[in-house]
């Protein structure tokens, strides 16, 4: 409660809020849909089943290209183990600096993505044990990759 009564902790929030709602306006823009249709707070879910992605594939793939997102069921899903979303949270890259165009190039990072499982599905079918062995070894998220550790490595790291 001492930190919440602090001005920074209010800038931080504030900052938080920014980052939540560019971040789903920009996943929007590009084709995405969220559940709620965007964010007031500091997470969101990102609804995966207009691609016929599974929250947990996608949960594996940003795994993948060091982006940490938990699969997530949605309203209308029949089974825990394929979640048709992921939640996605703004506080741990808003500790270490990041601003609201850090997030919408997060987004786009996160299509791209999204556009790679959309490929290796399409061969491997939708089983989550068929599509994981072509996904670990495919060649674009070397790129992905990289884009989130440039991204990354030019904050800080808090208490450091």
């Amino acid at each position: 409660m001492l930190e919440a009564q602090k001005p920074e902790f209010k800038e931080y929030v504030i900052q938080l809020k920014k980052n939540s709602s560019a971040f789903c306006a920009a996943l929007v823009q590009l084709g995405h849909k969220i559940v709620t249709g965007g964010t007031d707070n500091h997470l969101f879910l990102w609804d995966l089943r207009p691609f016929e992605l599974s929250g947990s594939k996608m949960e594996k793939a940003c795994d993948l290209i060091h982006i940490t997102v938990n699969k997530n069921m949605i309203a209308g899903d029949t089974s825990a183990l394929t979640p048709g979303g992921v939640r996605i949270g703004t506080p741990a890259m808003t500790s270490r600096g990041m601003k609201e165009e850090d997030f919408v190039a997060i987004a786009k990072i996160l299509d791209k993505l999204t556009q790679v499982c959309r490929k290796i599905q399409e061969t491997t079918g939708k089983k989550l044990t068929d599509f994981l062995p072509v996904l670990e070894k495919a060649p674009e998220l070397d790129g992905l990759r990289k884009k989130v550790n440039q991204l990354a490595s030019k904050l800080g790291i808090p208490g450091f």
